[in-house]
């Protein structure tokens, strides 16, 4: 089921100002938009009908019709309005309030990004990562932490792994590759300007692209031949990258555990064989 709601929280920033008119009523009021025409809506936002179905289109629906049944289809599922509770940080927040409100946010995220998730998307990516030659990882930052962190789990099930810390090494691998290897890139904007060219060196050499990345048309979005979409209800912290970094590291894992189910035996062997002891741990208490 596509969520519309989800869709156009993601999306609304990329939306004109009247297109972001629209998307901003029908998620404050997704009930009565269920009971709303075209018309009807574009006089309740001061639009026009065109503006309304340039709007379902820009979140992947052919027209509004298609975007109320899938409003429809969400409202029932969610059993509420679709409205998130208001969870923002202020400056009063005791540390209670402060562990309640970042938890909520972060549990949040990864309720969007599992309704984001294509499961023909991620099987794809998983039979990608079987059959290329290395996989090569691109990031900076807090995402960079993610790319280890699926360098970690891709290296213990012995598939050959890339990643450089150095933007620049970064770049030299991306050059270097050629059609059998993959690129995973990891980008909550999507817009981060050096991965962006680390991907285009990629494309250039006919090597196919992951992107974990948020539900936006960005330029990463774009070069991307799969999109792994993630949601993020950050905190008014932003640039600590708290709840994308969340929902980027549940990508990983559901990729790592959809790649490491198509040769199952062979995941356990390996596990095992990996496995490192500690003192006093019984030999039998490896994976």
């Amino acid at each position: 089921m596509k969520n519309a709601l989800l869709r156009l929280r993601e999306s609304c920033a990329s939306l004109s100002p009247a297109e972001q008119q629209i998307a901003r009523y029908i998620i404050s009021n997704p009930e009565e938009s269920t009971l709303l025409s075209v018309r009807q809506l574009a006089q309740r936002t001061f639009t026009s009908p065109s503006s309304v179905v340039r709007v379902c289109r820009s979140v992947g629906f052919e027209g509004y019709k298609e975007l109320r049944r899938a409003l429809v289809g969400e409202l029932a599922a969610l059993g509420e309005t679709g409205r998130h509770p208001e969870q923002e940080l202020t400056a009063g927040d005791s540390v209670h309030e402060i562990i309640k409100k970042v938890t909520q946010k972060n549990i949040q995220s990864l309720s969007d990004s599992q309704r984001l998730l294509a499961p023909d998307t991620v099987e794809q990516c998983a039979q990608l990562l079987d059959n290329c030659r290395s996989v090569l990882l691109f990031g900076l930052g807090s995402s960079l932490c993610v790319a280890r962190d699926a360098y970690l789990k891709f290296l213990r099930l012995d598939k050959p792994c890339v990643i450089n810390e150095d933007w620049h090494a970064q770049l030299l691998s991306a050059r270097y590759a050629t059609s059998r290897d993959v690129g995973i890139v990891f980008s909550y904007s999507g817009q981060t300007v050096e991965v962006i060219e680390c991907m285009k060196a990629m494309k250039a050499n006919g090597a196919p692209l992951i992107a974990v990345t948020r539900y936006y048309p960005s330029e990463v979005a774009k070069l991307a031949d799969y999109n792994l979409y993630i949601a993020a209800n950050e905190s008014l912290f932003r640039n600590g990258a708290m709840s994308s970094r969340l929902a980027q590291l549940n990508v990983v894992d559901i990729l790592y555990t959809t790649y490491a189910s198509l040769h199952y035996e062979d995941t356990l062997r390996k596990l095992t064989l990996t496995h490192i002891y500690k003192p006093g741990e019984p030999e039998d208490a490896a994976p």
